[in-house]
């Protein structure tokens, strides 16, 4: 075997064996085009709308140019442009580019004219041909909505007003990948837009999580059809039924569980966060036939209760006379109550992780669309074309995520990283990814 370009010694001769036998290759810097030539047949299967005599532009080429802007710091459509520009020639060894480089509003007509299912699809199935699957102790899956606030629009002399682009999101913990995305109409919310998508799923062996909001029987009827659990919260939304499980879980109850009742467990955890200790409780039972309304919630069999109480040092004023110091430190204490049910038998292991992980979708998903990728800054008005960018950023930031332990750095830091060079920088990451 000959012997690697330096940028590779790190590598062993067996990892380099493995992805040159998996993508076909002699070279190992050849890994960066391989990947990108199969995922430009991937794409291949869009299908396309435009007259055929009258396309200037390869739909495939537009959304891989789109795709690798996204890893390279570009957060809207000049950026994207400007990327192209600059990386045109090295471009153009594995892509057509028929017609050249396209304007930054043709990049956001094509992207416009994708079904958003299609691409999710075919972008998700790629990232899975190029990773491991985790191995999480439980598998979740979590939904939430996004609100896109830059789409938004106020009514003007020459325009309506215009309802900023909402989305209910779907994260898999054992991919790390946002694996559903859907637009939620103008005229309604994430209540009946979850029934409609868990309807569509299969979701055999995992447990489904979601906020309050959509805590409705139906939502629940549709896990269970799906073949899915739930571990759902309790707020008061559901008044009656929220004030009966406060009622159940007194200070008595909490002592009774602590103490080891037959029909519950408890468990805590703690940690430290910035200049607070947080303490976690968590109370579960399947004590739940005192409840009248029981089986208006199909498939539950437990209940439970997470306490959580945060206590943290803060400066208050001294109010003592002739004190030396303005401020002294005083220890303050907040607990919080959250209330839960469940489709799963009583486990408490079980229980705390789908408590806590539900909010994965929001810390590794929401959060770095809006801070990574800026996409609250994005004022495109074009809903579908803002839809389709939305699912793009999903599956580069899934990628980047699984990179991160690599590079040591936050998200930002390494998209920043690889704008910086990005033709060299990019194998690196591709064959980080192959091999972890």
């Amino acid at each position: 075997m000959a012997k690697p370009p330096k940028k590779y010694s790190n590598l062993s001769k067996e990892e380099i064996k493995f992805i040159k036998n998996k993508l076909g290759i002699t070279k190992i810097q050849d890994i960066d085009t391989a990947i990108l030539k199969e995922l430009k047949e991937s794409l291949k299967e869009l299908k396309d709308s435009r007259n055929k005599n009258m396309i200037s532009f390869k739909m495939w080429d537009v959304i891989i140019c789109v795709i690798l802007a996204s890893f390279s710091d570009c957060n809207d459509w000049e950026d994207i442009h400007t990327f192209v520009v600059d990386n045109y020639s090295w471009l153009k060894s594995f892509l057509q580019m028929t017609g050249g480089i396209p304007k930054a509003s043709s990049y956001e007509r094509i992207i416009s004219l994708i079904d958003n299912n299609e691409l999710n699809k075919i972008l998700f199935d790629f990232f899975k041909s190029i990773t491991r699957k985790l191995n999480p102790e439980i598998k979740l899956r979590n939904f939430d909505g996004r609100v896109n606030n830059g789409s938004r629009r106020n009514s003007t002399i020459s325009n309506d007003s215009s309802k900023p682009l909402n989305c209910l999101n779907c994260y898999a913990n054992e991919y790390g990948y946002c694996i559903e995305t859907v637009p939620i109409d103008e005229k309604t919310n994430e209540i009946p837009t979850i029934e409609t998508l868990i309807n569509g799923m299969d979701l055999t062996g995992v447990i489904a999580t979601w906020d309050a909001l959509n805590t409705q029987t139906k939502n629940v009827s549709a896990v269970i059809n799906a073949g899915g659990d739930y571990i759902i919260p309790i707020k008061e939304n559901q008044k009656n039924f929220y004030n009966d499980l406060k009622l159940y879980f007194d200070q008595e109850k909490c002592d009774e569980i602590i103490a080891g009742n037959s029909k519950s467990v408890y468990y805590t955890e703690s940690e430290k966060s910035h200049s607070s200790y947080i303490k976690y409780e968590y109370f579960q039972t399947s004590d739940i036939d005192w409840y009248s309304n029981i089986n208006d919630w199909e498939g539950i069999h437990s209940i439970g209760l997470v306490r959580k109480t945060i206590t943290k040092k803060v400066k208050v004023k001294n109010e003592r006379k002739n004190a030396k110091k303005n401020t002294i430190e005083k220890i303050t204490s907040t607990v919080e109550y959250r209330y839960y049910i469940s489709s799963k038998q009583v486990n408490i292991k079980e229980f705390s992780i789908a408590t806590r992980q539900h909010w994965a979708i929001e810390n590794k998903i929401h959060w770095h669309l809006d801070f990574t990728f800026r996409q609250d800054n994005n004022t495109t008005t074009n809903k579908k074309a803002l839809l389709n960018l939305e699912i793009i950023h999903k599956f580069v930031l899934a990628i980047l995520s699984r990179a991160k332990p690599k590079y040591k750095l936050s998200l930002k830091g390494i998209r920043k990283h690889l704008s910086n060079n990005f033709q060299e920088f990019l194998p690196e990451l591709f064959c980080y990814l192959m091999l972890n």
